[in-house]
């Protein structure tokens, strides 16, 4: 068989390639490359979405089996107030302090948690309650604390103001009124919002009396009242003053003369020679 026939037997015997699928069909890979791309991708994100909301299940579950942190209670402020002065008794087993007086306000108290601190150089005491408004603002707000044993040398504190500086002194700084007959009365502050403690006595047939204790504060370069003449009543300097017509007494605090006291009569006024009787005529500690 010649070559030519071998040829064409061949020929024969393979179909002949549609000329449609001789070129590569590059259109076709590429739509199919798309749909499996887009098909991948989808099914990721489903598989991403599952296992989020898996996780969060799994943290809500764990959040709802363990305890919760109880719920922080707000503390409430402690109200206080700051006070003015201290008096001790003559025993030194009883102080009376006294709030601060403000311009305008009285204080509503809360003894129920005023506070006493003891301890063998210090004695703190604190006042509860807290400013409000009112028509008298020269009304004293005060408080007694009883002691076990005799305040002695020991610092009084405030709780409230620890840095303040309040007026102390002792009923053995004034005349003893009460053993010459007369009884004391509430006192006031002298004005509105000055500190300045009115203490009052009265008595049967007279006359009535007024101390006045305020802390000494004196201005710089200032020279002192010259009184117009002076007693000497158990060792105790007296200053006596004329003020229009009016006698008043002035002396000084046995602590350094931290705490000044003036006392007058209220009412009618004594004339000088019986002001002086009455005065060389009280008991002074």
């Amino acid at each position: 068989m010649s070559d030519e026939e071998v040829i064409d037997l061949f020929d024969r015997a393979v179909a002949e390639v549609p000329p449609a699928l001789l070129p590569a069909p590059h259109a076709a890979i590429r739509r199919r490359v798309r749909r499996r791309r887009a098909t991948g991708w989808g099914a990721a994100t489903a598989a991403v979405l599952v296992v989020v909301a898996g996780f969060a299940v799994a943290r809500a579950d764990r959040a709802s089996d363990s305890p919760q942190p109880a719920a922080s209670k707000e503390t409430a402020a402690t109200a206080g107030v700051p006070w003015a002065g201290a008096r001790i008794d003559r025993a030194g087993t009883r102080i009376t302090v006294y709030a601060v007086p403000m311009l305008g306000k009285c204080v509503e108290r809360d003894p129920a948690h005023d506070d006493l601190v003891l301890t063998d150089d210090k004695i703190t005491m604190s006042l509860d309650g807290a400013y409000t408004g009112c028509a008298d603002d020269t009304q004293v707000t005060a408080r007694a604390f009883e002691l076990p044993q005799a305040a002695g040398t020991r610092l009084l504190a405030d709780g409230r103001s620890p840095w303040g500086q309040p007026f102390i002194f002792s009923d053995t700084d004034l005349p003893d009124l009460a053993g010459g007959g007369w009884s004391e009365q509430p006192p006031s502050w002298l004005g509105s919002g000055d500190p300045t403690l009115a203490l009052r006595f009265t008595r049967p047939g007279g006359p009535d009396l007024r101390v006045l204790a305020v802390r000494s504060q004196p201005e710089p370069g200032s020279q002192d009242e010259t009184p117009d003449h002076a007693l000497m009543v158990n060792g105790k300097r007296i200053d006596v003053y004329d003020r229009a017509g009016r006698p008043t007494a002035s002396w000084w605090s046995a602590d350094a003369g931290a705490v000044h006291f003036t006392m007058d009569v209220s009412g009618a006024a004594l004339a000088a020679p019986e002001f002086d009787a009455m005065l060389r005529g009280l008991t002074w500690a």
